[in-house]
């Protein structure tokens, strides 16, 4: 079950991040506060992207709890990296967020998805001689 909450965590993070990076660009700079104020509080949509951010980062960290409590940090930790590969595949896929494709992210994804693999699918305690 650690698994699971670890995982649901990565999604919700990669959700809200693409939510608030949504909201960034459908809300007004906060270098013009009144406006960025009005825009916050009214019914818009940068506005229901900002909030649903703010809770999806709220969920997500309900369930890093409960992965926590049922998953070794070191492997609990390692899940993290997942959220940057798919909040980059997200950009490049979803129509309007400008993701742009690149020989070196891939190389980057490619490292993280072999160091989750390693730690993941490595060999067990059992089999290195160590106690479970």
């Amino acid at each position: 079950m650690g698994i699971f909450w670890g995982l649901c965590s990565v999604i919700i993070t990669s959700a809200a991040q693409l939510s608030l990076g949504f909201a960034m660009d459908n809300l007004p700079p906060m270098l013009q506060p009144q406006q960025f104020i009005s825009a916050v509080f009214s019914l818009s949509v940068g506005a229901f992207a900002l909030y649903a951010g703010l809770a999806g980062y709220l969920l997500s960290v309900i369930c890093w709890h409960k992965a926590l409590h049922q998953l070794a940090l070191s492997k609990a930790y390692a899940l993290l990296s997942l959220s940057y590969v798919l909040v980059w595949v997200a950009s490049i896929i979803l129509p309007g967020w400008q993701g742009t494709f690149s020989w070196q992210a891939l190389i980057g994804v490619l490292c993280i998805m072999t160091g989750l693999m390693t730690i993941f699918l490595g060999p067990s305690p059992a089999m290195r001689g160590e106690k479970p």
